[in-house]
C-alpha cells in the first residue's frame, strides 16, 4: 500500500485545546490521509502532513481500546487553575478532560494521542 494513501484503519482526529494562562483556543484536524490543519484563537491557519512514522503511531494509538473506556468516564472537579482543557475526537470516540497533573483518573490513552498530535503539528 502507498503510505500516502489512507487505509481503512487510518483515523480521523480532531483536537480542541482551550484554557491555560494565556487563554488559548487551538483546533487541530487530521484527515485520514495524514494531512492536518491547525487553527489558533485568532483564526490563523497552518497546514501540513504527518510523516509515515507519525501516521503509523497514530494508527496504533487510535486502536487502543482504552479510548472507548475513557470516553465514558466523568471527570470530577479539578484542583488546578490555568491548565488546558482538551476535547479529543478519534473517529467517533470523543474524550473531554481538564489536564491537571494532580487530578485522579486522567485519560492516559487520550493523553498519548494528544502528545503525538501536539508534537507533530507544533
Amino acid at each position: 500500500m502507498d503510505p500516502a494513501s489512507p487505509s481503512a484503519t487510518d483515523p480521523v482526529v480532531s483536537l480542541v485545546r482551550t484554557g491555560g494562562f494565556a487563554g488559548v483556543n487551538d483546533r487541530v484536524s487530521i484527515a485520514g490521509d495524514g494531512s492536518w490543519t491547525v487553527t489558533d484563537r485568532t483564526g490563523a491557519q497552518r497546514t501540513g502532513r504527518l510523516t509515515d512514522q507519525q501516521r503509523d503511531r497514530l494508527r496504533r494509538l487510535a486502536a487502543d481500546p482504552r479510548l472507548g473506556q475513557e470516553s465514558k468516564r466523568t471527570q470530577g472537579p479539578s484542583r488546578c487553575a490555568d491548565v488546558y482543557q482538551y476535547v479529543l475526537t478519534v473517529n467517533e470516540v470523543r474524550i473531554s478532560f481538564i489536564d491537571c497533573p494532580t487530578d485522579a483518573d486522567l485519560p492516559e490513552a487520550a493523553k498519548a494521542v494528544i502528545d503525538l498530535v501536539t508534537r507533530s503539528v507544533w
